[in-house]
């Protein structure tokens, strides 16, 4: 091969490394949220931005529905960026989409996935309801411990632990993302008994479990050493949709309107 096939070779060998170099520095940005506060048309939440390859410093957008700026923070880390948004209810489903975008100072910029706000705090049914009964003694004589959370579901869910007669004998709404615990004696006969999760959108139980155990079980069979988890309990059944909430956007504070621009990295 002559000179010249011999230099096109080794620029476009150059050329396919760059490229190469340059898709595995492209940075990421991921959007996640937690729910701070649950009220009746509204929530609390707060969202982080994070792009931890990017090059510092980072600007991040937080971006709603037609890439209008929500809020804009400069981190000079590679501490992810947090916004504390009120979202309420309204009109629209589309109008609760955001996203982040992480622009830097030589101005390339990338955004992250759509984060669908409104399916995500007030249309999504809860799923995959598990329940943990446990016997355990500590010091005052045993009691079932019962600890039940679905992995999904709008807030707020309220769980109950109810008997095979449709009885609530107990119940809580603990903070979103957190499970529900509740404490009881067994009684001097067995029964039975499952956690139910509801929120505005369904209704899940979990399969009905025989607490204590009677004629029908023996204890050993079950019961094991103290501290020990009894059942760990998959979902069971799911009701219907309930009823629909109204659709909603959010507030931005004093209400300018700035707009993200189309990510060019």
């Amino acid at each position: 091969m002559g000179l010249p096939g011999l230099l096109c070779l080794a620029v476009l060998a150059a050329s396919s490394f760059s490229k190469a170099q340059e898709e595995e520095i492209t940075p990421v940005v991921s959007i996640a949220y937690k729910v701070l506060e649950v009220f009746p048309k509204g929530r609390r939440v707060l969202i982080t931005c994070h792009a931890p390859q990017a090059p510092l410093p980072i600007t991040y957008s937080l971006c709603g529905t037609k890439n209008i700026e929500v809020a804009k923070k400069v981190v000079k880390t590679h501490e992810p960026a947090s916004f504390n948004l009120n979202i309420t209810l309204k009109s629209s489903p589309d109008l609760l989409t955001y996203f982040c975008q992480a622009a830097t100072t030589s101005g390339a910029h990338v955004d992250s996935a759509r984060l669908q706000m409104y399916w995500e705090l007030w249309s999504k049914p809860v799923s995959e309801l598990r329940a943990n009964f446990t016997l355990r003694d500590r010091g005052s004589g045993p009691r079932v411990e019962m600890s039940c959370q679905a992995s999904s579901g709008s807030p707020p869910i309220t769980y109950s632990l109810v008997g095979k007669d449709g009885q609530v004998h107990l119940q809580q709404r603990p903070r979103h993302g957190q499970p529900a615990n509740f404490s009881f004696l067994p009684g001097q006969t067995s029964d039975w008994f499952q956690c139910q999760a509801a929120n505005s959108v369904n209704v899940q139980h979990s399969a009905l479990t025989l607490v204590p155990p009677g004629h029908d079980q023996k204890m050993e069979d079950w019961q094991g050493p103290l501290e020990h988890p009894i059942l760990a309990l998959l979902p069971y059944r799911s009701t219907d949709h309930l009823s629909e909430e109204e659709l909603g956007v959010f507030r931005t504070g004093n209400g300018e309107v700035r707009r993200c621009k189309a990510a060019a990295m």
